[in-house]
């Protein structure tokens, strides 16, 4: 049985990092008996991985399957419009769909103002 005082410091501790990183903390142990109480919910296996650009999700999925053999969905959208685009990647890789990503800074010059790139 957990105390009122332990549940209240996790969900503090889940505030925290939102509010620190934009991010869920590593799962807890209180987290059944938090989606119990319906403070949050809790998906099918309980993990997500975050990327900033097409690039870094695609090495993120690949790492995901290799080093954990688990597939993967990446969520993107497209540049100015914003149109949603799901990325399959099972694990057996991802699969074939008709997308282009376009990086508009050559590779070799991503590191000279990486936040724009």
């Amino acid at each position: 049985m957990h105390t009122a005082g332990t549940v209240d410091a996790e969900r503090r501790r889940i505030l925290r990092a939102f509010l620190e990183t934009g991010l869920a903390p590593e799962p807890g142990p209180l987290w059944p008996e938090l989606a119990r109480q319906r403070w949050i919910v809790l998906d099918a296996d309980g993990r997500r991985w975050h990327a900033n650009c097409a690039w870094d999700a695609l090495a993120v999925a690949a790492m995901v399957r290799r080093e954990l053999g688990l597939p993967s969905v990446l969520p993107l959208r497209y540049g100015n419009s914003r149109t949603p685009l799901e990325i399959e990647a099972p694990r057996e890789g991802p699969v074939r769909k008709q997308a282009v990503v376009h990086f508009a800074v050559p590779l070799r010059e991503w590191w000279r103002d990486i936040a724009f790139t």
